[in-house]
């Protein structure tokens, strides 16, 4: 059943958040959880609501020129695009990768840092200045939201604080990353990523949700949010040509053969074809699970063929998913 460049990410030790920790990372005992709860919902929101009071009376200087939250499902190709952006991105650019949806950017990476991985506590102190006010101005600050619900990462109290947070940016921009949902669903049940991080919706709800906000059928993100078809972007240079327009990028292309290490690179091939990332088939990862019942029970939902033929068009052979036997 299915249950030194002018570009900075976070590693990938200090980017393994609280629903993934793995490895060396240690857990954090029951009451240390709870401390850490208790602090979340009374001592930040105190804090937050002190520093807005102090801000007030103060004039604001632009911290980031570019500010883009980039919100896509895992496995979607997420970093790859991110990578692409960043390797045509003038100036500094700061990634700050698989953030929390709703909370401080920068004091969720210290704390997640100082949680589950100790040995990193001179990182976790510069994200703890930053949480405080400490800001680094940058050319482009990147903010990527995997697998939470479009409500959750538009939350109001968050929108509240989002200069707050990351301080004023002279221009904000939304991307939303949608891949098809047969190469997405069956990526994820090879890495066994069924489960969002949303408490209510399933893998199927959350593509759906993204495909409705993709189609302009609900307004979570900013009005004029740039969206990317993975399918596309793979394969398209003219359609990478009219997105890096679009994200006021100078375009080149670089990047677009890197497979990333962040997230594990491909859910079939892991970084092994990084430099030559063409020679992925990411469009025929479906046939791996083609026979499997769970699998093509997925697709009994009438919803998924209506968006995924208006977002990708008639992709070849899937229609023998129709049936679910």
């Amino acid at each position: 059943m299915l249950l030194s460049s002018n570009r900075v990410s976070t590693s990938s030790a200090s980017t393994n958040s609280a629903h993934t920790h793995q490895g060396s990372a240690q857990v954090p005992s029951r009451l240390n959880q709870l401390s850490y709860r208790a602090t979340q919902s009374l001592v930040y929101p105190l804090a937050d609501w002190r520093r807005q009071l102090a801000q007030r009376s103060q004039p604001q200087e632009i911290i980031n020129q570019k500010e883009l939250r980039v919100v896509g499902m895992r496995r979607t190709g997420n970093h790859a695009i991110i990578t692409w952006i960043e390797r045509q991105q003038p100036g500094t650019t700061y990634h700050l990768n698989n953030v929390a949806a709703g909370t401080n950017p920068y004091r969720y990476k210290s704390n997640n840092l100082r949680r589950y991985h100790p040995q990193h506590g001179k990182m976790a102190a510069v994200y703890q200045r930053q949480a405080a006010g400490e800001l680094i101005k940058r050319d482009c600050l990147i903010l990527s939201y995997e697998d939470w619900g479009l409500e959750q990462v538009t939350q109001p109290r968050f929108e509240r604080n989002r200069t707050l947070y990351l301080g004023k940016s002279a221009q904000q921009l939304d991307v939303l990353i949608l891949r098809d949902p047969f190469n997405l669903f069956a990526s994820r049940l090879k890495q066994n990523f069924i489960e969002t991080k949303s408490k209510t919706a399933s893998m199927v709800d959350m593509w759906l949700a993204y495909a409705r906000e993709f189609a302009g059928e609900s307004g979570y993100l900013q009005p004029d949010r740039v969206c990317i078809n993975y399918n596309r972007w793979f394969a398209d240079v003219n359609y990478r040509r009219e997105l890096a327009d679009q994200l006021g990028l100078v375009f080149s292309d670089a990047g677009l053969r890197h497979v990333p290490s962040l997230g594990g690179g491909s859910s079939f091939s892991g970084t092994r074809h990084s430099g030559q990332a063409g020679c992925l088939d990411v469009t025929n990862r479906w046939r791996h699970f083609a026979d499997n019942p769970a699998f093509r029970q997925l697709f009994q939902n009438e919803e998924i063929w209506h968006y995924s033929t208006q977002i990708f068009g008639d992709l070849p052979d899937t229609e023998t998913l129709r049936s679910a036997s």
